[in-house]
């Protein structure tokens, strides 16, 4: 293990370059700044994160103890968070400064800070702190750059040389936190507008314009009921918080039964059931039932909160469809395309009319296989744009939840 600046420097470029996780490198970082000689206590990376649900993370690294990692959610605004409104990195930030130091020895920064003052009641003497700044092209989402901080016990505290091995070092592990972290956030960022499944044959190159594959899938076109007079009559604070909850609601079913979303169509959902045929028509067949028995749960939660409810119809169709990149030269949508998915479409149509709130397709009762005893024939229909008529069913009662 090199101990020099130079050695750190391009141990961190290598490490860039294989994509070490960020737990990785900063665990890596902090052992090789103490092989060097450096009295470091405890350590701080954070960033802000490009993802839906979590706001910032930070990695703390504690001599003898290892590192933890920390996520903080999108749940309040920032700035009503107390360990955001009183931490050190804010403070220069309003301020727009890069580096800063306070004598804990001396108590210096206790009045301000909470951390400082827990940090110097057990035994710290001296605290650092560093952000590094991105450039304007550099950054992805909120991200301007990454704060650290360094913390030691050592009488008199860090050294002038202590400080100068960080300086010397941080830009070329800044860098390499900042490549493992765009690797993510992009896996992160395609994988909540396509879903996981995409994301991983987009990221592995499968982006050519035209590439699909025939392939026969068993299809889910759910609907919400009456969404277009909900859209005309609620404040649009409400119907947006409608759309996510019931959106939570169905997507967490289809991905609990091993299903993908492949788009969202306004208040609609088009997804597949993964499997061989019979193996994902009766996961199919277990989802539409925890669907109903998900949404009624809903239903039941909001009512009690005073907040609009609605249900759902549902499609399920089972076919051969073009799977792959389809769109402009510029403009790619990664999704199924071909008669069975406008058949599904059809099919969903018609639940409103038969009122069913659950429709099933001739093709996938008849490759359900033992599970066609789960279904209840509703009689033959003529769909529109599809030349036969065909027969379609329902879901027994005992088993629609």
């Amino acid at each position: 293990m090199s101990t020099t600046a130079a050695g750190i420097q391009e141990w961190a470029l290598a490490a860039g370059l294989e994509g070490l996780s960020q737990a990785e490198l900063v665990t890596g970082y902090c052992e090789r700044l103490v092989a060097a000689g450096l009295p470091v206590w405890r350590a701080s990376v954070g960033a802000d994160t490009l993802h839906p649900l979590i706001d910032a993370q930070g990695h703390r690294w504690i001599a003898g103890e290892g590192l933890r990692v920390e996520f903080f959610p999108r749940l309040t605004l920032r700035d009503e968070n107390d360990e955001w409104r009183f931490s050190t990195w804010k403070w220069m930030l309003d301020r727009g400064a890069v580096e800063n130091r306070w004598n804990l020895s001396r108590g210096e920064g206790a009045d301000l800070f909470p951390l400082l003052a827990d940090l110097a009641a057990s035994g710290g003497t001296d605290y650092w702190t560093r952000i590094v700044r991105y450039g304007e092209g550099a950054f992805l989402g909120e991200t301007r750059g990454l704060a650290t901080s360094w913390a030691t016990r050592e009488p008199g505290g860090f050294g002038e040389g202590d400080l100068a091995l960080i300086r010397a070092t941080l830009p070329a592990f800044t860098l390499a936190f900042k490549a493992t972290m765009s690797i993510d956030t992009a896996r992160t960022v395609v994988s909540t507008y396509l879903g996981e499944n995409v994301a991983d044959r987009i990221l592995r190159g499968e982006i050519e314009r035209g590439k699909v594959m025939a392939v026969r899938k068993v299809l889910w076109f759910s609907d919400l009921v009456g969404f277009t007079r909900l859209a005309d009559t609620l404040p649009h604070e409400q119907l947006i918080d409608l759309l996510n909850a019931y959106a939570d609601c169905l997507v967490g079913v289809v991905h609990d039964h091993g299903g993908q979303v492949l788009k969202f169509l306004g208040d609609g959902i088009l997804a597949a059931i993964a499997g061989e045929a019979c193996v994902a028509c009766g996961r199919a067949l277990d989802a539409a039932a925890a669907a109903r028995r998900a949404v009624a749960d809903l239903n039941r939660a909001r009512s009690a909160a005073g907040l609009p409810t609605t249900g759902f119809t549902l499609a399920l169709h089972e076919g051969e469809v073009l799977y792959g990149n389809v769109g402009s030269r510029d403009r790619l949508d990664f999704t199924v395309v071909g008669p069975s998915v406008n058949e599904a479409s059809r099919i969903q149509a018609l639940c409103r009319s038969l009122d069913q709130p659950i429709l099933v397709s001739e093709s996938f009762a008849r490759a359900c296989g033992p599970d066609t005893r789960r279904l209840v024939s509703v009689g033959r229909y003529a769909l529109r744009g599809i030349e036969r008529p065909q027969e379609l069913f329902t879901l027994d009662h005992g088993d629609a939840g």
